[in-house]
């Protein structure tokens, strides 16, 4: 699988405690390699088994990895719409196969006023990136279910979907529009509602 195309969403709810954790001790040390050290070494995220603390940890520093400085510093103060948008945001950059879908399918669905976002037009979209990422065949039905399951989870916890699957769309402060790095801006199309 291409490396633009990752699926390893291992420990993939969005974690926003965790999250925030990290980038504070980020912020702090100025060395993420460091500060995934800490986490693990100290039990930041409060996980019994060890393996869970460096598969987490890891896979949340990949994320916050993505954001510039000035995000991560922006992040460190938000709270509501603006903190779970550049979650997303972290999250979308991690995984193309996420962005995609929150874009050509999540948003898109919004804006042409289709309510909801439905299990069933999830499984459309993988299909139809099977076509054009043939590694995707490689998934397993039950690695499909669980992918589907994560990435619902994580819509929900960022406040794009409902728990009855209704696309909801979060109102960030202008702050977070402002916040985004210039070389980011088609960020913005990641959201229902596309922010300006």
């Amino acid at each position: 699988m291409s490396k633009d195309y990752c699926l390893s969403m291992s420990g993939s709810r969005i974690r926003i405690p965790e999250s925030m954790i990290a980038v504070e001790l980020y912020l702090e040390l100025g060395n993420w390699d460091e500060a995934r050290r800490r986490i693990v070494d100290e039990n930041l995220f409060q996980l019994n088994a060890e393996s869970s603390r460096k598969r987490v940890a890891s896979e949340v520093v990949k994320r916050l990895r993505t954001l510039t400085p000035a995000e991560l510093e922006f992040l460190s103060r938000s709270f509501g719409d603006d903190r779970c948008a550049m979650l997303w945001v972290a999250v979308c950059r991690t995984y193309r196969f996420v962005r995609d879908l929150s874009e050509q399918v999540v948003a898109d669905r919004y804006n042409k006023t289709i309510p909801d976002f439905t299990e069933a037009a999830y499984d459309v979209f993988f299909e139809e990136q099977c076509e054009i990422h043939p590694e995707l065949e490689a998934v397993s039905p039950a690695g499909r279910k669980k992918m589907r399951n994560q990435v619902f989870l994580m819509l929900r916890e960022c406040k794009l979907l409902s728990d009855d699957d209704a696309i909801t769309p979060i109102y960030p402060t202008p702050l977070f529009s402002s916040a985004l790095d210039p070389a980011h801006k088609e960020d913005l199309q990641l959201f229902p509602g596309r922010l300006a």
